[in-house]
């Protein structure tokens, strides 16, 4: 899988150049070279002189920050600060100072960016996070519509009570076992690691681990923080209760979190009727016309020797 490590976009295999931002592919785009442990992103900004008004505002500013250098004097001094990206409100607020002069330049891990790498992708959900009550629950999302089990709301991989999403990628055996497609799902938050990498709370590590620990197969009949997800289809004119995947208990769902932090979420129990339903469905996962027209037709003829056999029955004791 290539994601181009300039724009974010994904590149199709066999590519030479990204299809958003025209950047060569090189080995940087591939994602397995991300780093797997937590790593801070490191944000360089320079700029020269400049007849603005907010000049000297921003080289007062650099003063105090201890990376500051200066090379030459005067019109020709180049200013240079270099911040860890946890410092994201400092950073935005010099930048917008300087980020319109032409001398200006912001590096991101050696990278050009611009504002919105800033305030876009996973550094403006980091700024949004240390605003929140509770900056912790807010990464594993803090209503129902964002829970996740990785720690990261931004991989776009919520867990929800009903099912859906990424638990529908994979498929049931004979017996009613749902078995995950795990490579599939890799995939999917390999894209959002990459997307939102620049987060300093993003642990690419953890989000691995975490569905290395996640089961392979889930069996509804004996697994209790498990249901399965009910839908209704017309077979042969009939309207039958068919599983077609699985669905969390989800107060349970913590417990496949690898943290110290345990979240919890507010969400709306599951009616009664879903309930009722949780351990009598049938499994209907393949469905053969032969076979199914073959039976109807058994029972088409075991009703007629049983209407034949009653009117038999009531005719000699009429009679």
């Amino acid at each position: 899988m290539l994601v181009c490590d300039k724009c974010g976009a994904g590149i199709i295999k066999g590519s030479k150049f990204c299809p958003q931002c025209g950047d060569p592919v090189t080995e940087a785009d591939r994602i397995n070279h991300l780093s797997t442990e937590l790593q801070v992103a490191i944000v360089e900004i320079s700029f020269g002189y400049s007849s603005s008004p907010n000049f000297q505002k921003a080289v007062d500013i650099c003063k105090n920050i201890p990376s500051y250098s200066v090379i030459n004097e005067g019109k020709q001094a180049k200013h240079k600060v270099t911040l860890p990206i946890t410092e994201v409100e400092l950073i935005i607020n010099l930048y917008e100072i300087v980020g319109n002069w032409k001398s200006s330049k912001m590096l991101i891990n050696g990278h050009i960016a611009t504002k919105k790498d800033l305030t876009y992708f996973g550094v403006g959900c980091y700024r949004n996070r240390q605003r929140s009550y509770n900056p912790k629950q807010y990464c594993f999302g803090e209503t129902e519509y964002e829970a996740n089990i990785w720690g990261c709301k931004r991989l776009n991989l919520p867990i929800s009570e009903w099912g859906s999403n990424w638990l529908d990628y994979g498929n049931f055996d004979k017996s009613g076992v749902w078995h995950f497609d795990k490579k599939r799902i890799k995939h999917e938050l390999e894209l959002g690691l990459k997307e939102n990498e620049l987060c300093p709370m993003l642990n690419r590590k953890m989000v691995l681990d975490t569905l290395d620990k996640f089961p392979n197969s889930i069996n509804p009949k004996r697994d209790k923080n498990w249901q399965y997800k009910i839908e209704y289809e017309e077979i042969n004119g009939e309207y039958r209760e068919v599983a077609t995947g699985v669905r969390p208990i989800i107060k349970k769902i913590n417990r496949y979190i690898i943290s110290d932090y345990k979240p919890k979420w507010e969400v709306n129990e599951i009616d009664e009727y879903s309930n009722k339903n949780k351990y009598t469905v049938n499994i209907n996962l393949q469905f053969d016309d032969e076979e199914d027209n073959k039976q109807t037709r058994n029972n088409k003829i075991s009703l007629i020797w049983w209407l034949i056999g009653i009117t038999i029955i009531l005719y000699f004791w009429l009679k």
